[in-house]
């Protein structure tokens, strides 16, 4: 015939006081056990906890910098949206191929029949 095993470790650590539980513990093998299990779990727990902390510290710097990123570019395109550079109007501006021309023959440069300098 097997044994049964206790099945009161839970509730008692649950809803009981500390004392109750220390009590039962000293009486019962299989919730002694069952706290041991628990006393390692919560060992390894307080083991990672730091790295756990330092990883979540990362990825919530790393967040912020996104923010930055993006707020920046949004306010640097509403910017540019909304404040009206002064606008150059090219045809103000004109150049003619043959004066170009001419001021390098002026200064005895010679050139090919595309209008670049040849070099001898």
């Amino acid at each position: 015939m097997t044994e049964k095993k206790c099945t009161k470790y839970e509730s008692l650590f649950t809803f009981s006081s500390e004392e109750e539980l220390k009590e039962h513990l000293d009486e019962c093998e299989d919730c002694r056990r069952e706290q041991e299990e628990m006393d390692k779990i919560s060992e390894l727990i307080q083991e990672v906890r730091p790295y756990y902390f330092q990883k979540r510290r990362n990825s919530i710097n790393s967040f912020k910098v996104a923010c930055v990123l993006f707020i920046g570019l949004f306010a640097g395109t509403l910017l540019g949206y909304f404040v009206q550079f002064p606008y150059v109007d090219s045809s103000s501006y004109t150049v003619s191929s043959t004066s170009s021309v001419s001021n390098v023959n002026e200064y005895g440069m010679a050139l090919d029949n595309y209008g670049l300098i040849t070099v001898n």
